[in-house]
């Protein structure tokens, strides 16, 4: 992928993750209702915007690190693109998801009050909620536009 298909493909998919994992994070919580929608609709852009940021700088730093890192003694192209594909995608989902499950525990108030296994217990829920969500809606929706736009993307 150029650096303008990373960047669209990185922005489409903050913002797929980052709205359905908030919307999703606050209808469980609050249901569904006006004032959830209130704060949904408040809170999405900052939400959005501070998830592409940091995958930016954060994320897709460390997944190149670990990538560089995995397959340095490899020679084989495809086997290395495909392995890279395979350490970007579980390195930005466990990232990703951490941190921003971290800062939506910590905006609301209730990483105070968790014990550590409660913690980890709510890390690995949002773990397996992202990873369905993402696989199942979130890239396939994003490969689409992507497609349509700058023909189909390499994985990873």
């Amino acid at each position: 992928m150029t650096f303008k298909q990373r960047l669209l493909f990185t922005l489409l998919l903050c913002t797929g993750m980052a709205g359905s994992m908030s919307w999703l994070g606050m209808a469980a919580n609050a249901g569904i209702n006006l004032t959830m929608w209130r704060v949904y609709l408040l809170s999405i852009v900052p939400t959005i915007i501070f998830a592409f940021v940091f995958n930016l700088l954060i994320a897709s730093t460390l997944s190149t690190l670990l990538i560089k890192w995995w397959t340095r003694g490899m020679a084989n192209a495809d086997a290395i693109h495909l392995k890279a594909g395979t350490i970007r995608s579980w390195t930005m989902l466990l990232v990703m998801c951490f941190t921003m499950s971290t800062r939506a525990l910590i905006m609301n108030g209730t990483l105070g009050h968790m014990t550590a296994v409660q913690f980890v217990l709510s890390f690995f829920e949002t773990l397996t909620s992202a990873y369905f969500i993402r696989e199942l809606f979130i890239m396939p929706a994003v490969r689409r536009i992507m497609a349509r736009t700058h023909g189909t993307p390499k994985q990873g």
